[in-house]
């Protein structure tokens, strides 16, 4: 029984008449006929009494029909299944997320997305990128977004450009720091920061955003994964931190610090990173083009404004 003969045998028995039935489905009369002979003839069964005044379901008609409609329906929701599987807006979604864009981008990607694709069944895993990428060839998850100059060179990976992360040091607003308006390096160095779990790529970024030399040893004296705990270290103690711009301006209390005359800088350039060769689904797709919307409106991006000043590069 195909779809097309589901659909003469529905008609037939809503209609109860051969001549309405046939122009329901757009046949001639004689067509229409020989199709419900060749579905009684295939199935073995009389599916309806013929008289004068029309088609009456038998008995067995009446089990068929009923199935028949269940069939129709699931057909249609096949049909809707698949177009909503070609727009992203149903299936399923897993990927990670280094510390700095679990904090800056996910909140509002998951918001985004929620909006855009309810149907969609979305885990998120969040956590240092080497770990992250343990599950990304592990298969684990579709893609990860990261900062692929953080992790080691790897050609069976494949990234997109999301768009940067821009940040800076920032501290309690009644820090006794906070009241002056650029301070010099060495007070930095002999205080220290708490940053992200920093590895070496990530030691030489921060060693130029703080206008460090070369040879000058990083000042880290803590360093965190989870980014919340790092906003209550710089808003309820003396630490001075390294948080996005975004992430500090929702957090309030907090005042960025000026190094020698120059904020001091973080830039993460996140990307989307996934297994080379392997193709990404509709849902990830719709994700990565909400991501690098997103990417685009942070604080920090084509001259916007940081938390209290501007940002400089």
């Amino acid at each position: 029984m195909n779809p097309r003969q589901l659909t003469h045998l529905i008609a037939l028995a809503d209609t109860g008449r051969f001549v309405a039935a046939a122009e329901q489905v757009h046949l001639s009369q004689a067509a229409f006929s020989r199709s419900i002979k060749a579905l009684e003839a295939q199935i073995g069964l009389r599916l309806f009494d013929r008289s004068p005044k029309g088609a009456r379901l038998t008995p067995a008609g009446r089990v068929v029909v009923e199935r028949a409609r269940q069939l129709a329906f699931d057909q249609r929701c096949f049909q809707r299944d698949l177009a909503l599987l070609r727009s992203g807006a149903l299936g399923s979604l897993s990927f990670g997320a280094g510390p700095v864009p679990a904090a800056a981008l996910v909140p509002a990607l998951l918001v985004a997305l929620q909006a855009r694709q309810p149907a969609v069944q979305t885990r998120v895993r969040s956590g240092h990128a080497e770990t992250l990428l343990a599950l990304l060839h592990g298969e684990e998850i579709d893609f990860l977004i990261a900062d692929p100059r953080m992790l080691p060179s790897d050609p069976r990976l494949q990234t997109r450009l999301l768009g940067p992360v821009h940040g800076g040091l920032y501290c309690r607003s009644a820090h006794p720091l906070a009241r002056r308006r650029s301070l010099p390096l060495q007070v930095v160095l002999e205080h220290g920061i708490a940053t992200v779990s920093a590895s070496e790529p990530l030691r030489a970024m921060l060693r130029q955003g703080l206008h460090l030399g070369p040879t000058q040893a990083l000042p880290v004296r803590l360093e965190c994964d989870d980014m919340a705990t790092l906003v209550r270290l710089a808003r309820d103690s003396d630490a001075l931190v390294l948080l996005p711009h975004g992430v500090a301006a929702e957090a309030k209390g907090l005042r960025q610090l000026t190094l020698q005359g120059r904020p001091a800088a973080m830039h993460v350039l996140m990307h989307a990173i996934w297994l080379r060769g392997r193709s990404l689904s509709p849902a990830a797709e719709v994700a990565l083009a909400l991501a690098a919307t997103l990417a685009a409106a942070l604080p920090g991006q084509a001259g916007g404004r940081a938390p209290g000043q501007s940002l400089k590069s």
